[in-house]
C-alpha cells in the first residue's frame, strides 16, 4: 500500500532504488510503489509522444518557410494542408501553326523575347475580362518565374502535365494552373491566350463547373487578380510549352455563377 503523501511516495521510490539487491525485494519495492511506477510510465510515453511529433513536424514541414534564393519570396513546393485546391482541366489545348498563316522570320522570332511574351498575353488576359465584366489582372514577376520554370520542366520531358501542388503553393493557396501545348516557330502571347478563350464556345453560363471549358473560366474568373505566364521550346525547336499561373485560384464548384460572367456587348464601346 503507498503512503497518503504522494511525493513522499516518490522520494521513498527513487531512495529506494538504489538499495535493492535481491529479487524478492525488487518484486514487494514495485508492489509497494506500483502506482508511482506507473505514472512514471506514462511520463516517459507521453514524453517520446511529443518528442515524435516534434521530429515528424520538423522532418515533413521544415521547408514550409524556406526562401526562394532568387527571389526572397516562398517557394511553391512545399506539401499541401489540406487547404481547397482549384479545378484544373485534363482537356489541354494543341495547336499547330497554319500554313496558310505568314511565316514568322528568324528576326521576329529572335526579337520576341519571354518579356515580350508575357506582356503580350497580359494584355490578351485583360482584353477579354473587361469583356465579361471582370477587372484586370496584375503582372506578378514571381508567378511570370514559377511559370517558366515549370514550362522548361514540361519541355525537358516534352509532356503536358500539371505541376504538383506542392509546386503551386503561395500566399497560403494553390495556384490556378492552365497549360497550352503548340506546334511551331514561336508561341506567342496573345495566341495561347486565345487558344484557351476559344473554350467560351462550348461554355454554358447558366450551369456550374464544367471539365471542356476550365481554362476559359479561369481566364476571366473575377476573384482573381495577379497571374505569370512562361513558355519553353523544345531541344528540336519545333513545339512550345505554355503555362499561366493564377491567384488567387478560379474553378471553385458552387462560385462559377459570381466570377464567370457572359460577355456583355456593351463593352464593346469600352474596348474602341
Amino acid at each position: 500500500m503507498s503512503s497518503s503523501d504522494p511525493l513522499a511516495d516518490f522520494k521513498n521510490f527513487f531512495t529506494g532504488l538504489g538499495n535493492l539487491n535481491t529479487a524478492d525485494q525488487v518484486t514487494a519495492f514495485f508492489q509497494y510503489y506500483w502506482y508511482v511506477w506507473l505514472i512514471l510510465s506514462l511520463a516517459v510515453v507521453a514524453i517520446i509522444a511529443v518528442n515524435a511529433a516534434i521530429i515528424y513536424y520538423f522532418c515533413h514541414h521544415r521547408r514550409l518557410n524556406k526562401l526562394d534564393p532568387n527571389t526572397g519570396d516562398k517557394r511553391l513546393y512545399d506539401k499541401d494542408w489540406g487547404m481547397t485546391k482549384p479545378q484544373q482541366s485534363v482537356f489541354i489545348p494543341v495547336e499547330q501553326n497554319k500554313q496558310e498563316q505568314e511565316e514568322e522570320t528568324p528576326e521576329d522570332i529572335a526579337d520576341y523575347d519571354d518579356g515580350k511574351f508575357a506582356i503580350e498575353a497580359l494584355m490578351e488576359h485583360n482584353q477579354f475580362r473587361i469583356q465579361h465584366g471582370a477587372a484586370p489582372l496584375i503582372a506578378n514577376e514571381y508567378l511570370n518565374k514559377a511559370a517558366a520554370d515549370w514550362a522548361r520542366e514540361l519541355a525537358r520531358m516534352n509532356e503536358l502535365r500539371h505541376s504538383p501542388d506542392q509546386w503551386r503553393r503561395y500566399q497560403g493557396s494553390v495556384l490556378g494552373e492552365s497549360l497550352a501545348y503548340f506546334i511551331g516557330p514561336i508561341l506567342r502571347g496573345d495566341r495561347m491566350t486565345e487558344m484557351w478563350y476559344r473554350e467560351v464556345r462550348r461554355h454554358d453560363f447558366n450551369s456550374d463547373l464544367q471539365e471542356n471549358s476550365l481554362h476559359f473560366s479561369q481566364l476571366i474568373w473575377k476573384n482573381t487578380r495577379e497571374v505569370g505566364f512562361g513558355r519553353c521550346q523544345t531541344e528540336d525547336k519545333k513545339q512550345w510549352y505554355g503555362v499561366a499561373l493564377y491567384y488567387p485560384p478560379g474553378n471553385f464548384p458552387n462560385q462559377f455563377a459570381l466570377n464567370v460572367q457572359p460577355r456583355s456587348d456593351m463593352e464593346d464601346f469600352r474596348l474602341a
